[in-house]
């Protein structure tokens, strides 16, 4: 019996206990090690990353970003974002310096804080970068599968070229920023040689930190939270 046949097999066997599809995902991933949720003690709504969930009106964060963005690159540069509650949105207020130069601009951002509005030309060149990087787990998707904070958990889907590789959370880590220390679940993937890796946490909304490496093992982005008021 070849691997697929088995995994289907297994599902099927899960299927019939009354164990979720997404949750025999997770197990065959390599999920489930150590404490915590099991095939038989499956995660629950509370183990599930919804995005925009932990955002609290007055809440900032402050990173510092590098994001080899080919036509607006940053290097080193600190980005801040402010969320103030507006109706039933959320008002970002960026302030992004390049060098020497500093940019404040506001984006409104729906509750699930996707972009709720045009993006101007003249904060384009400056916004692009983040929403490539620090932004850029509003993308991730797995066949609409939930995004489970469990190990082996798959999270996004990457193609590159005629060839695929899934996202997914490889381990549990407690993590030092100059924002503080963070229990973090660490996505993983490799496109080459090199393994990126991004620290996600329950309490801020957005990752706290990220080494990620394009295609030829080259850095694409790394950013590191350096400062968050106002969290839960």
């Amino acid at each position: 019996m070849t691997p697929k046949q088995q995994f289907i097999l297994a599902v099927g066997v899960m299927s019939a206990l009354g164990i979720g599809v997404s949750v025999g995902i997770i197990a065959f991933g390599g999920g489930f090690s150590g404490e915590g949720p099991s095939i038989f003690n499956p995660p629950t709504d509370a183990d599930i990353f919804v995005i925009g969930s932990n955002v609290r009106d007055g809440m900032s964060l402050e990173y510092r970003v590098t994001a080899m963005d080919p036509d607006f690159p940053l290097v080193g540069s600190r980005v801040s974002m402010n969320f103030a509650e507006q109706d039933d949105r959320w008002k970002a207020t960026f302030n992004v310096t390049k060098d020497t130069t500093t940019k404040e601009f506001d984006i409104l951002l729906s509750k699930q804080l996707t972009n709720d509005g045009q993006v101007s030309e003249d904060v384009r060149p400056f916004f692009q970068p983040v929403e490539s990087s620090v932004l850029a787990i509003r993308d991730m998707d797995y066949g609409n599968r939930p995004k489970y904070l469990v190990v082996g958990a798959p999270w996004d889907t990457i193609f590159y070229g005629s060839s695929s590789t899934t996202v997914k959370i490889v381990s549990q880590q407690t993590i030092q920023t100059p924002a503080g220390s963070f229990d973090s679940y660490v996505l993983g993937y490799k496109l080459k040689d090199k393994e990126s890796r991004i620290w996600m946490t329950k309490e801020v909304p957005f990752p706290v930190k990220a080494e990620v490496y394009d295609p030829e093992d080259k850095l694409f982005y790394s950013y590191e939270l350096i400062r968050a008021d106002n969290i839960r």
